[in-house]
């Protein structure tokens, strides 16, 4: 009860703050409601007693009162949907800042990234708690009056009119209960439901399914999840039924039983007449009101999650990239995942000054992503420390430091320009920077004769381009960023062999203001490293240039690239 006490309280604030002025209009039209059921006894009592001598007056003013309850019923419902529909912009467009915030660390997390969908799914909920909110006090501000006007004509009444409120009450706090239960686990069902049909309706990975056939077995794990999500909502339902029920009849016999007294209470003709067309009058107020309270009951636990959300990411000031960086080093790192039954890394020691390139070589699973990941604080290591410039950076800072290109690179279907501009945390990035970025990463081929406002992406009617684009428009963002730090990741996978070569070479022309770190499978991108660690194992086992690495024909570098020094094919160890 007391967290929809205070869900209520939070969404007034919030349209006070975000939609005033709506806030207003819904409050006036709700109390004009409210007023309405009292009025009506009153001016009903007075007609009947005067209808055999000046009945006039009370009759226009009961034809008035009559006449107003639709419209501005109908008004007020209208009202209510534009407010919702400002709040519910609001609430998703700070939803989404918060997730902008999000570290990638966090965005690793199942406990942060399922938060986030509930908090999105609450979005939709949370909009008219505000206008459910005022339609409860109306409902109360109906009972109170009705109780006044009938306390006149029994006290008793009066006071069973009031009293049909706390069946609503009582029931939807027994619903409260069961949902702030049982929506957390459906939120992690439609979390994986939503993902799964992600994959379905998206381009690329819908495209990859239809080739395979398997689109099919993707559809029957959105139904089996949808359905267990589905079991959640209708055991929430059943409750919510069963208590709905209780509390409409616990409300017909209190207000039967003011019916009742009325009548047996001695009470006049035309007292008797207007009490009871007044209390069946408000009965549809409480009616309502039962509904817009179990409204808010329900979206409580929802609320809640969403605001915890919030609450647990803080403001932050803007990234601020670093460009100058005079070395970076990793003294005697160790991680293990949670779980493992070995450690990723090993007393893992790797240092890079300014200017120079060096390169992570190993097969898949040594542990290069991991040292990677440690480097720029997505992972906190177990053992051992990340220095820049000779100091211990925060995770949360580290990333100002760096540019990172991974293998799986966004391809963001936004415009040209925004998609490159996503690279700075600045905003009014010149047209000319994008340009000159995109020249750098070999990109200006095909893009040359677009515009920066070009939509790409043809699921929205827009320009469609290959993998070896997209990762070239990848490439660009790292440029446009110019971080002290550059970690590529393979970031010429998707490349052909020629514009490959454009690339390494544009790099080790640039490399002078920046530390450049390499992983790569192909040999020959390895020629022009200043240095190349070999981790194997989680631990580096060789260090050197690539001459003197391939000179040790027992070593693990040799292995690995055996048949492929002078070639450009794909190592032994990735067939």
């Amino acid at each position: 009860m007391l967290d929809s006490v205070r869900t209520s309280i939070e969404s007034i604030r919030d349209a006070a703050r975000f939609t005033p002025g709506w806030l207003v209009s819904c409050s006036l039209l709700v109390l004009a409601q409210s007023l309405l059921p009292a009025v009506q006894v009153i001016l009903l009592e007075s007609l009947v007693e005067r209808i055999a001598d000046d009945p006039w007056v009370p009759l226009i003013g009961l034809t008035i009162v009559v006449g107003l309850m639709f419209p501005l019923g109908q008004v007020g419902l209208a009202a209510m949907q534009r407010m919702a529909m400002r709040l519910r912009l609001r609430y998703r467009t700070d939803l989404a800042y918060a997730a902008a915030r999000l570290s990638p660390s966090q965005l690793a997390r199942p406990d942060v990234t399922t938060a986030l969908e509930a908090s999105q799914t609450a979005t939709a909920a949370m909009d008219d708690v505000a206008g459910k909110t005022l339609r409860v006090l109306g409902a109360g501000i109906t009972s109170a009056m009705l109780c006044v006007v009938i306390w006149a004509i029994n006290p008793w009444s009066g006071l069973l009119v009031v009293a049909a409120l706390v069946p609503t009450v009582l029931a939807f706090t027994a619903v409260s209960r069961a949902e702030a239960k049982g929506w957390p686990k459906f939120a992690v069902f439609e979390r994986r439901a939503n993902y799964a049909t992600e994959q379905l309706v998206q381009q690329r990975p819908g495209t990859e399914l239809s080739v395979l056939g398997s689109g099919d077995k993707v559809a029957a794990l959105v139904a089996s999840l949808r359905g267990d999500a589905m079991r959640i909502v209708d055991k929430l339902t059943r409750t919510a039924m069963l208590m709905e029920l209780v509390a409409a009849c616990g409300t017909a016999l209190l207000f039967g039983g003011a019916l009742v007294t009325l009548v047996l209470g001695g009470a006049s003709g035309a007292g008797a007449a207007a009490a009871v067309a007044g209390t069946i009058s408000g009965l549809n107020a409480i009616r309502l009101c039962g509904y817009a309270f179990g409204s808010i009951v329900t979206t409580t636990p929802q609320a809640m999650i969403y605001r915890r959300f919030l609450a647990s990411i803080p403001p932050a000031p803007k990234q601020q990239v670093i460009r100058n960086v005079g070395s970076v080093r990793l003294e005697h790192v160790s991680y293990s995942y949670p779980g493992a039954a070995e450690a990723a890394l090993t007393d893992v020691s790797i240092r890079a000054e300014r200017g120079e390139m060096i390169a992570l070589v190993g097969v898949n699973g040594a542990g290069k992503t991991t040292a990677i990941n440690t480097l720029i604080g997505l992972l906190t290591p177990t053992e051992g420390r990340v220095l820049i410039d000779g100091e211990v950076i925060s995770a949360g800072d580290r990333l100002g430091y760096c540019g990172l290109l991974v293998q799986e690179f966004g391809k963001f279907e936004f415009t040209l320009g925004d998609v490159v501009r996503l690279g700075s945390p600045a905003d009014g990035v010149p047209d000319e920077d994008v340009r000159q970025a995109l020249a750098s990463a070999e990109a200006a081929g095909f893009t040359s004769r677009m515009k920066l406002d070009t939509q790409l992406g043809q699921q929205w009617g827009g320009v469609g381009i290959s993998g070896g684009q997209w990762q070239r428009l990848a490439l660009a963002r790292i440029y446009l960023r110019d971080a002290g730090i550059w970690i590529l990741d393979e970031p010429t996978s998707a490349i052909d062999a020629e514009a490959e070569r454009q690339i390494f070479a544009e790099l080790s022309r640039t490399r002078r203001d920046r530390i450049t770190i390499v992983v790569s499978h192909r040999a020959w991108t390895l020629r022009e490293m200043d240095r190349i660690y070999v981790i194997d194992g989680g631990r580096v086992v060789q260090e050197g240039r690539y001459e003197e690495l391939l000179a040790v024909p027992e070593g693990r570098f040799a292995r690995i690239f055996e048949g492929q020094a002078g070639e450009n094919s794909v190592p032994r160890d990735r067939r």
